[in-house]
């Protein structure tokens, strides 16, 4: 049975989508069918109702993360009601992680729409040039998406409480250099090992 929600340490996180605006070459799902023993496959994609149901299997939970295998973003409106309705019932932290392209996805910016339902919005960078991102993320918005990642720090940095730009460990990848352009757009930083499932 596929899994919606999965607890890590004090976090609930969500899986409610496998869609995602990038193909990137570390990402796990690639390898396997499971994270924390959990199956994150979705056969289809889960409704509010079962999103929340699937909430309150659970207790003894500080934040829920919208995280799972795909892009949380790509279903923008679901995101949005269920930060709100986790706002209302339990009074807890909600973070996104995400890829940063929701806005080029949506033709928009979407960021306003998560100020009030959303504290934490934790960002892929993964680089600190378009030529590494592209050959790492395989953006399907080609250059443009790298910018648009950059573009999406910067505008969530003035409005969210908390903006984190994220990469993985890779050995072609300039730590510092990532670090810099994260400080830059406003956003704090953070490396992620890499997992391999």
């Amino acid at each position: 049975m596929p899994t919606i929600a999965y607890p890590i340490g004090k976090s609930l996180y969500l899986n409610i989508t496998n869609q995602c605006s990038n193909d990137c070459t570390f990402c796990i799902k690639f390898n396997s069918r499971t994270f924390h023993e959990n199956d994150l496959f979705l056969i289809t994609e889960p409704s509010f109702d079962e999103i929340m149901a699937a909430i309150d299997a659970f207790r003894n939970f500080d934040e829920v993360v919208f995280c799972g295998y795909g892009e949380s973003l790509l279903r923008l409106e679901m995101v949005k009601q269920v930060a709100a309705a986790v706002k209302q019932k339990y009074s807890i932290r909600v973070r996104i992680n995400t890829d940063g392209q929701a806005n080029l996805v949506h033709g928009r910016n979407i960021i306003p729409e998560l100020v009030g339902i959303v504290d934490s919005l934790s960002v892929s960078l993964n680089a600190a040039d378009a030529e590494t991102y592209m050959r790492l993320c395989h953006s399907p918005f080609g250059a443009a998406g790298f910018a648009a990642v950059c573009d999406f720090i910067r505008l969530a940095a003035a409005a969210i409480p908390e903006v984190i730009a994220s990469i993985v460990l890779l050995p072609s990848i300039n730590v510092e250099a990532c670090k810099a352009l994260a400080l830059s757009l406003g956003a704090s930083f953070r490396v992620r090992s890499y997992c391999d499932g």
